[in-house]
């Protein structure tokens, strides 16, 4: 007997959204009464994901949902709301409990560049409420900036689900999670008003930032260390690529080779069945084919940076690049990795930088650094490195060597691995400068 499935929409839209996948799960077999497709209000400014998960809390209680297990299908901002309502204080366990299979169609699991556009003007116009009242023209300026690349909400979610404690797995006592998006994007009218945005993304998410194959890295130069976190679900929960379908696309027109993958994807009970899942049934998809032969040499990766001091205080005012220093001691920054970083705009010290990992140089046989620079835009105080001490003040710029995370190092983790989101934790130290003159005495 199947599981009751809920069908969950995205930002600015509604659960007619999923009009096409309801009549197609009904074709398939499904029954009426065990479709329930959520509609939810995001267009309020005053609203948060967190809100909408609580929402949909009493939603599930209300429809006697709340103690069954069940399924669920998310498209973009419903894998939010989703995570929201999985990682509610207190209650993992018996939420992870009822949730026991997750297909994520193009999820906006780490944000999605057009967030930040939907606060403007033009975003209201376009994307606003058109009902007249006190919501007429909002956007949902708490759910954008929940939605904006590099926000704190999506840094401190991945720490609840993803790195901290990690939910998703391949047996039946966590969710069966499977991640679709496509490959194409609004093409030539959309670049006219999005320019750049595109690139990496089926239009409005990032290939590499709708899968839950994430890891977290802290350079905490307050200390000679680089700490890796394992990889939370890379081989488990990988981005499945379909061709020819942009983010709005994968719901209104699924090809059938889709259909029938989120199909049997909701019958995956076991380990066994959930390899032969990825290892047949995938593998085997034309759809998926042609999909990974067109992102073969069009590969990204997206690191979310968040700065601190030693405090916990934000660090504002830095940057951060990537160092290639060859033989001869002849220094080439890696000239993609700032090329596309967009600040969070409520917190910059969260930052989010998407990088091309086919432009990348050469990297073995060198040495690679990270090279920081943070300011704290005053002459009395400033950032320190490891071993820094007032006869000899180090402040700046910081180089970490990276040269055995360069991908060539049996053993050692890599830096760059494609579709993926790397979460970048920088620590510095925070001091007076000398001469002190934040604090003298009175002669």
């Amino acid at each position: 007997m199947s599981n009751p499935l809920v069908l969950l929409h995205g930002y600015s839209s509604s659960g007619q959204a999923f009009s096409t996948w309801k009549n197609a799960l009904l074709a398939a077999g499904r029954k009426i009464e065990e479709v329930s497709v959520g509609n939810y209000v995001t267009l309020n400014n005053e609203v948060t994901v967190d809100d909408i998960g609580n929402g949909f809390q009493h939603a599930l209680r209300d429809k006697g949902l709340d103690k069954t297990p069940f399924d669920a299908m998310v498209h973009s901002t419903g894998m939010l709301v989703l995570r929201s309502w999985l990682t509610a204080s207190n209650t993992q366990t018996s939420r992870q409990g009822l949730l026991k299979h997750l297909v994520a169609l193009a999820p906006a699991t780490f944000g999605s560049p057009l967030a930040a556009k939907g606060r403007s003007l033009l975003g209201r116009i376009f994307m606003g409420s058109k009902q007249f009242g006190p919501d007429f023209l909002a956007s949902g300026n708490l759910v954008l900036s929940n939605l904006e690349l590099g926000s704190a909400y999506t840094w401190d979610l991945a720490h609840k689900d993803l790195i901290n404690t990690k939910l998703y797995g391949t047996n039946n006592d966590t969710p069966y999670v499977f991640v679709f998006d496509g490959t194409d994007d609004y093409g030539k009218l959309a670049e006219i008003f999005l320019p750049g945005d595109q690139k990496g993304s089926d239009g409005v998410v990032r290939w590499s930032g709708v899968a839950l194959n994430t890891r977290k890295i802290t350079l905490n130069l307050g200390q000679p260390s680089v700490q890796w976190a394992d990889w939370s679900n890379l081989l488990d929960i990988p981005l499945i690529p379909v061709a020819g379908l942009n983010h709005g696309q994968i719901l209104s027109e699924p090809p059938q080779e889709l259909i029938s993958l989120v199909l049997k994807a909701l019958n995956v009970n076991s380990k066994p069945d959930f390899d032969k899942f990825h290892a047949i049934d995938v593998a085997n998809a034309q759809v998926v084919q042609q999909a990974r032969a067109k992102l073969a040499n069009n590969r990204w990766q997206q690191f979310v940076v968040h700065a601190t001091d030693s405090h916990g205080n934000p660090i504002t005012d830095y940057s951060v690049e990537i160092i290639v220093i060859e033989a001869d001691g002849s220094e080439t920054p890696v000239p993609n990795f700032e090329a596309d970083v967009h600040p969070y705009a409520a917190d910059t010290s969260y930052r989010c930088f998407h990088v091309q990992l086919d432009t990348l140089p050469p990297l073995a046989g060198k040495r690679l650094i990270a090279r920081i620079i943070a300011s704290t835009g005053t002459e009395l105080v400033g950032y320190q490195g490891y071993g820094s001490n007032a006869a000899a003040p180090d402040f700046g710029p910081f180089d970490l060597n990276l040269s055995d995370y360069d991908g060539t190092k049996p053993g050692k983790p890599a830096l760059f691995y494609p579709f993926t989101t790397t979460l970048l934790e920088i620590i510095l130290n925070r001091e007076p400068v000398p001469p002190v003159n934040i604090f003298q005495w009175l002669p």
